[in-house]
């Protein structure tokens, strides 16, 4: 699973997560169980695509790989290889270059943030009201101050700004995605909807409550990382969730309706085709018999392109031979090959079945030992074939061609 199909899964999924949390819970005001819901989507979302329902995948995705793999020689008969598109390359190499570059943009933000809420919470200015990991500025001249250190103090112990770097990270990952800004959008919200009604209830009255957020106008960091008791955009959805009746209890069967989902999720995630190293092992050692043509040339059983096609022995107008005739090529051996000393001291005579091709240059390539007789007696006959001279190629319509040639290699011990 290469890092492009990891991220457009994640942002599936987050997308899926999100729209069954405002389709069923965001009208809900079970407003810690939202959270949670909303922090698990997030997570789920960039650890689905690493887990694994074992026998699904093991059932659906890779017994048709072997089956495939094994069928391989009978179904397939050519095999067309497109040239590397330049075109697509260059395309794929502007879009990394782009989310590179969101990346780090986003990533230098976050960092001018943090240090911009860092130097905020050295000093109290007038009239400022917000809080950051477990530090609070509040100016002690606001009124009401009590309440308000309520409210930023829900902020403080529940971590609320845990979940927001959270979100930032996540979005900084996938900037492209608008879908991760409904997020931070909605932990924002919850993040004041459960600071609203611990605050209320220390107040003991919702309508005074709601009167101090109508009357309050804090000064606070120009930053999204903070919570603040404050904010414009906010505060009509905080004074009508306060109001708002309490769902009922039955509307926490809805969470139950996410298992489902996640195991859907999961279960898409198995059946998709990735890498798996059980079938990847038993395919590297299948052989393929079929040689697969290319428009440029001739792709072997083992993946590599030759440049033209290798005709038998027998079908050619002239055959390739050692120049000076097989009675030279003999007298060749002769002088050449070297009796292993191991195959002296057991014994060992008989004859060495070669097989290699002749090159239209005359060179001799792909030597293979087709029938063994050990004790180093294989590898002196391949060594002989390598240093042989060039051959006369073999010819068709009046043109050298490749062939592919057989010979056996005798070792015999003098009596």
């Amino acid at each position: 699973m290469n890092w492009a199909h990891y991220i457009l899964q994640v942002n599936i999924y987050l997308v899926v997560f999100y729209g069954f949390y405002k389709l069923l819970l965001d009208k809900e005001t079970y407003f810690m169980l939202n959270r949670i819901y909303l922090l698990s989507a997030g997570v789920l979302s960039i650890s689905i695509p690493f887990l694994r329902f074992e026998w699904f995948a093991s059932q659906t995705v890779s017994q048709p790989i072997y089956i495939g793999a094994y069928q391989l020689n009978s179904y397939i008969s050519n095999f067309n290889q497109a040239p590397p598109d330049s075109y697509a390359v260059w395309i794929g190499s502007l879009i990394v270059m782009i989310y590179l570059a969101g990346v780090l943009f986003l990533t230098s933000r976050l960092i001018a943030q943090l240090f911009n809420v860092s130097t905020s919470l050295k000093t109290t200015k007038r009239g400022t009201a917000f809080s950051f990991l477990n530090r609070k500025s509040i100016d002690p001249d606001l009124p009401n101050v009590d309440i308000i250190h309520q409210h930023e103090d829900v902020h403080v112990k529940q971590w609320h700004t845990a979940d927001v770097l959270f979100f930032e990270v996540m979005t900084l990952l996938n900037w492209f995605n608008p879908i991760l800004y409904f997020y931070k959008h909605s932990i924002r919200n919850l993040h004041e909807y459960l600071a609203d009604e611990q605050a209320a209830n220390f107040q003991g009255d919702k309508e005074e409550y709601a009167m101090l957020l109508l009357s309050s106008s804090f000064q606070v960091p120009r930053t999204s990382l903070n919570n603040h008791f404050f904010t414009q955009s906010q505060l009509k959805k905080r004074i009508t969730m306060l109001y708002k009746e309490k769902s009922k209890k039955r509307a926490v069967l809805k969470y139950g309706l996410f298992l489902p989902l996640f195991g859907l999720t999961l279960t898409l995630s198995s059946a998709t085709l990735r890498t798996n190293d059980k079938v990847a092992k038993l395919t590297e050692n299948i052989p393929l018999n079929t040689s697969f043509f290319m428009p440029n040339g001739l792709l072997d059983q083992n993946g590599q392109p030759k440049q033209d096609k290798v005709y038998d022995f027998v079908s050619t107008e002239k055959q390739p031979e050692f120049k000076g005739g097989m009675k030279n090529f003999y007298e060749y051996l002769k002088t050449t090959v070297k009796y292993p000393e191991a195959a002296v001291k057991n014994n060992i005579q008989g004859k060495v079945f070669l097989s290699f091709i002749v090159e239209k240059d005359g060179a001799l390539t792909n030597i293979h030992v087709d029938r063994k007789l050990g004790s180093g007696t294989d590898e002196e006959a391949v060594r002989v074939l390598k240093e042989s001279p060039k051959w006369n190629p073999g010819i068709v319509e009046g043109k050298p061609v490749r062939v592919k040639y057989n010979i056996p290699i005798s070792f015999s011990l003098s009596k």
